[in-house]
């Protein structure tokens, strides 16, 4: 499974040869990310949904959001475009599977996170969100988690300790900081210490490839 990290939220996947782009925000380079088959967008602020119109029209995507996103999408001219509510979860191809699952973000209308798996390994990227009692129904399941660490609008490095705690994955993705706010990755990792949580937390570079 290939990763590569876009900046802010934006991530994209390959798994089992299905590509997918998650929460392109506006000043993300459209130029360097190439072939995408879906978008999942995770809630219809700015920052997450920004550049979706533009790289579903230039990779010939299909656009997967909850409500608010779907009802953008379709005034934005975009014709391959899924609507997902919290709980629901559909089969890509190729055996991939997204499960949307409702965030705490109250500034959104409709926050959602996605689990996206296969046989092998499960991914979790929340979208916005602080620590909800909802993460305990994840304890244990869950192989790759990007969290939030910025703790503007969402979970500081301690709140993202607080939801590692409670869900245990095998790695962990810092994410949401370093375009519109800044976020101390030391700081997380420090709090995971003093907690004696021993999990691998992968600091991803902007624009290079790895493999989980």
């Amino acid at each position: 499974m290939k990763i590569i990290w876009y900046g802010h939220a934006c991530f994209w996947i390959e798994i089992n040869g299905v590509k997918i782009l998650i929460d392109p925000y506006e000043y993300v380079n459209d130029d360097a990310i190439d072939g995408i088959d879906y978008i999942l967008v995770t809630h219809e602020h700015i920052d997450h949904y920004g550049k979706t119109p533009l790289l579903a029209r230039l990779r010939d995507a299909t656009v997967i959001g909850p409500k608010p996103v779907y009802l953008m999408a379709i005034s934005d001219g975009i014709t391959k475009v899924m609507e997902i509510e919290g709980g629901q979860e559909i089969e890509l191809e190729n055996g991939v599977k997204v499960k949307a699952i409702f965030m705490e973000h109250p500034s959104s209308q409709y926050p959602v996170g996605y689990i996206i798996s296969n046989e092998q390994k499960t991914l979790f990227h929340p979208g916005d969100t602080y620590y909800s009692p909802i993460f305990k129904n994840f304890r244990g399941k869950i192989d790759v988690l990007f969290v939030p660490i910025s703790g503007r609008s969402t979970a500081n490095p301690r709140e993202a300790a607080n939801i590692i705690e409670v869900i245990r994955p095998k790695i962990v993705i810092p994410m949401h900081y370093g375009v519109y706010s800044e976020g101390n990755v030391e700081e997380l990792i420090k709090e995971l210490r003093e907690r004696r949580i021993w999990v691998l937390v992968k600091v991803p570079e902007v624009g290079k490839p790895f493999e989980v």
